[in-house]
């Protein structure tokens, strides 16, 4: 299963769960000692070539922190209270599934894309600092940058086939796509962290 992102279908989890219904939420992420973004993607190559930007897979909101693409390349990227610090790779077909795996070390401060395959070498950087301060409200996107803002909205075309998301060494998010909806992706982490369709007139 898989599921497809252009710039009327990209998802969100709250940081916070109104019901009650989080066994771990999806927040405070400047505070864990580490979290991993993982996910198998196929990048529409035509679309983002089109386009001319790089969109990001799964991020948080703010100074932008997260897994981005672009028409040959994958990166990952956070903001500390000196600036950005980056990673940028160079696969050797982008018209691949890819499966990306990001870790943000806050502990050791560094950041890292692994080696999943062999279309490229895994890469890890060291930063000094402390994390921006935008990310003590962030959402956790997953398609986008950051759908509130079109301006930094970085929009990703391609699909999606598998999604993970860990804090602290503890899976709190993960999905193959077999449940869904039209407006929610159930989370088979069993945490309660499901994905949400956006709509701006539910924000309005």
């Amino acid at each position: 299963m898989s599921l497809r992102i252009n710039d009327n279908n990209y998802f969100f989890i709250p940081p916070n769960n109104k019901n009650g219904l989080s066994t771990s939420l999806p927040s405070d992420f400047h505070k864990a000692k580490s979290f991993e973004f993982i996910c198998d993607v196929e990048v529409d190559v035509e679309k983002m070539n089109k386009f001319n930007h790089q969109g990001y897979l799964m991020c948080l909101n703010g100074k932008h922190l997260g897994i981005f693409v672009g028409t040959d390349y994958i990166g990952a990227s956070l903001w500390t209270e000196y600036g950005e610090e980056k990673i940028d790779l160079f696969p050797k077909d982008m018209t691949r599934n890819q499966r990306i795996h990001f870790v943000c070390n806050l502990e050791e401060k560094y950041i890292e894309i692994k080696n999943t395959g062999n279309l490229w070498k895994g890469k890890k950087h060291y930063f000094k600092g402390k994390l921006a301060s935008d990310y003590r409200f962030s959402y956790l996107w997953i398609g986008c940058g950051n759908g509130f803002n079109d301006d930094a909205r970085f929009q990703f075309y391609g699909k999606l086939h598998n999604v993970e998301i860990i804090k602290n060494n503890k899976t709190i998010f993960k999905t193959k796509f077999k449940q869904k909806t039209k407006f929610k992706v159930f989370d088979e982490s069993n945490c309660g962290n499901h994905l949400i369709k956006y709509s701006k007139e539910w924000f309005e």
